[in-house]
């Protein structure tokens, strides 16, 4: 971790962004916010005691992750995507042990499931996970009713939910998302009552309410972005990241001089140029060279050069008085920003999601106002 770099993330604006998806779904409806990947790069460390508060449960990836949430204290229902029939024994009895809700999605994650649940001398609790033509992970729609009927003949494992996962919810043609849901539909009344049903990732949360069943689990946008730029919903979210850094260095560059490898700025005047210390190493994309803006006091400073490991050059010569030590705002947490989240994805060619995952992970997280 590089204390130098630091991601500050707002409070409010997830408080926000959670209030605005509650107004969306109702009371009836569960809010399950996907904390995958530390939060998407947001850092669970800062913002679990406001998800605890706000939110009706977890969704994560990894058994690692759901079992780091036991530990910072969660006591409630988080679902595990992955099954853990690859981890050691002692990974998956725990999960048992600690009532993790584990997806199952074939006969032998329902087997490896059933033989931690003996193992412990506990109930596993599931979730089916069907394929309904996202094409990945899940029980084709097809095969789904035959296994539930197996697991619903094992007595050691209780079926407590069914959930699918769209395709292509965040693109203006949802042909194919309405295709999904109806195949969805289909099996559910093989499922019969109890069973906790959800569909809706961000996309469908915000703009598909016949897909928001008994819970939600929106994921980008608990952290104030939409998962594209064809969502219709005009729902205020908050980004809630902002990054910061300091300058390193100040120095003059002649006309005709150049900055970074390859050499692939050429500086048309005299000009000031500060070093940047945040590079694709720390998850500042390399395809941003020559494209992206920081802000230095106020005012925008083009990113010149490539972005290096560790470093980047950005010109100042248009910011007075700039000196050493100035902090730099690398991202800005307001959307209508240049080095917003979701513009700096649009520069990128990415998405907001491969922005935030990978800018989080080398620096420290800090919960403000």
């Amino acid at each position: 971790m590089k204390n130098y770099l630091t991601a500050s993330i707002s409070e409010s604006a997830v408080r926000h962004n959670l209030a605005a998806l509650r107004s969306l779904i109702g009371e009836r409806v569960k809010l399950c916010p996907v904390v995958k990947d530390d939060c998407f790069g947001h850092g669970m460390d800062v913002l679990f005691p406001v998800l605890t508060e706000c939110a009706d449960g977890f969704a994560v990836a990894a058994p690692q992750e759901a079992l780091e949430l036991r530990r910072k204290g969660c006591h409630g229902f988080i679902l595990c995507f992955l099954s853990a029939y690859f981890d050691d024994f002692a990974v998956q009895d725990e999960l048992v042990w600690q009532e993790i809700t584990q997806t199952v999605m074939s006969k032998s994650a329902l087997d490896s499931i059933r033989a931690a649940a003996v193992r412990v001398g506990k109930t596993a609790r599931v979730h089916l996970k069907v394929d309904t033509g996202m094409g990945r992970l899940g029980v084709p729609s097809e095969q789904a009713p035959r296994l539930i009927e197996l697991i619903c003949e094992t007595p050691e494992v209780e079926l407590t939910g069914i959930y699918t996962h769209f395709a292509t919810a965040d693109e203006a043609d949802r042909s194919a998302t309405f295709r999904q849901l109806e195949r969805f539909r289909a099996i559910l009344p093989v499922a019969g009552k109890g069973i906790r049903i959800h569909a809706a990732n961000s996309a469908a949360t915000l703009d598909l309410p016949d897909t928001h069943f008994d819970m939600v689990r929106p994921g980008i946008a608990v952290y104030g972005c939409k998962p594209s730029d064809e969502i219709q919903n005009s729902v205020d979210l908050r980004p809630c990241m902002s990054v910061k850094a300091k300058l390193i260095a100040v120095k003059r560059i002649p006309a005709g001089g150049c900055s970074g490898y390859g050499l692939t700025h050429v500086y048309d005047r005299d000009s000031r140029v500060g070093v940047v210390p945040i590079g694709y190493g720390d998850g500042y994309f390399r395809n941003l060279s020559n494209k992206a803006v920081v802000r230095i006091n106020g005012m925008d400073a083009p990113v010149r050069g490539r972005v290096s490991m560790d470093q980047m050059t950005v010109d100042v010569t248009d910011i007075p008085n700039v000196q050493v030590g100035d902090e730099v705002e690398v991202i800005s947490s307001d959307p209508a920003a240049p080095n917003s989240v979701e513009n700096l994805a649009r520069l990128a060619g990415t998405i907001p999601y491969e922005i935030t995952c990978h800018i989080g992970h080398s620096m420290r997280h800090e919960l403000v106002e």
